[in-house]
């Protein structure tokens, strides 16, 4: 009984494993711009709490959660300069999702500490490359920048009637050197069958991952776009999202939001927009 209990959890640890080389494998081939998530990291988080079912049994916050699939739709404004205005981008929804453990398209989240106030996550994150340069005349000539393996470390505090989230994420294979910190507040709630998240905060970039993002190398330079080394910067957001839970099985979110660019991205010769809007639609089903 207990040898068959134990080659069960083996078994399901063998198909996690699976499934995050996978997910990899998916984003690195259809993920192909900066901007194929569908949400803030916090608001991400607490798009999961409200389609993923919770349990109290001590194993199964780990190993006994529901796989989930389904598609997922973006568009976003492109703030590049000549890019066209805005980003589709469209992707499979693939992901395990625990009480305390949350492995797919978005990211990992494995959460070492929680209790009814807080929690404590090890994060693991890949992050697109911003541009392509062959998406304008304009950006023709720019190097192409790589895709970034990031991990981390997320923090959550209940206050008030909402959720202080705070994430810090930094790049592991040296593809910009640098850090970002995202601390943001939302208010989750209900009507009826609806499930609303409303809330913002601020991005901190540092100075590499800006000139990642918006930077022009000396190489780079041309007689229409100057060398642009930019200093870490603060980036607003607000965010908004409502779930629907058609049956116990299916859900359908809608996510929206904005950033505002400031002075360190809009000095960029390469940006156009001191601002980007976004709005998502994702379609889930467990089991």
């Amino acid at each position: 009984m207990v040898s068959h209990f134990w080659s069960r959890r083996l078994g399901d640890v063998m198909v996690l494993g699976g499934l995050g080389i996978c997910t990899a494998a998916i984003i690195i081939m259809l993920g192909g711009n900066a901007h194929a998530q569908t949400a803030n990291p916090g608001q991400r988080e607490i798009i999961r709490e409200q389609v993923n079912p919770q349990t109290e049994d001590a194993l199964k916050p780990w190993l006994g959660g529901n796989w989930q699939i389904g598609a997922l739709g973006r568009v976003s404004s492109n703030p590049y300069r000549g890019a066209d205005s805005a980003d589709l981008s469209a992707l499979p929804a693939l992901a395990y999702d625990a009480e305390r453990l949350h492995i797919g398209l978005d990211g990992i989240d494995a959460k070492v500490f929680k209790n009814e106030f807080a929690s404590v996550s090890i994060l693991g994150n890949v992050r697109m490359e911003p541009f392509d340069p062959d998406d304008s005349s304009y950006l023709n000539g720019l190097e192409d920048r790589d895709m970034a393996f990031e991990a981390g470390v997320g923090g959550l505090l209940r206050l008030w009637r909402g959720e202080l989230r705070a994430n810090y994420l930094t790049d592991l294979n040296d593809a910009y050197g640098g850090h970002e910190v995202d601390v943001a507040y939302y208010l989750p709630t209900n009507y009826e069958r609806f499930r609303f998240n409303f809330g913002g905060g601020v991005t901190w970039q540092s100075e590499e991952l800006v000139d990642y993002n918006v930077g022009v190398r000396r190489s780079e330079v041309r007689s229409d776009r100057g060398f642009y080394a930019p200093d870490a910067a603060f980036i607003p957001h607000l965010d908004f999202s409502v779930t629907y839970p058609v049956t116990e099985q299916f859900a359908v979110v809608g996510t929206s939001g904005v950033r505002f660019l400031p002075d360190e991205y809009t000095d960029s010769s390469i940006i156009e927009d001191d601002y980007v809007l976004s709005a998502g639609l994702v379609l889930v089903y467990n089991f």
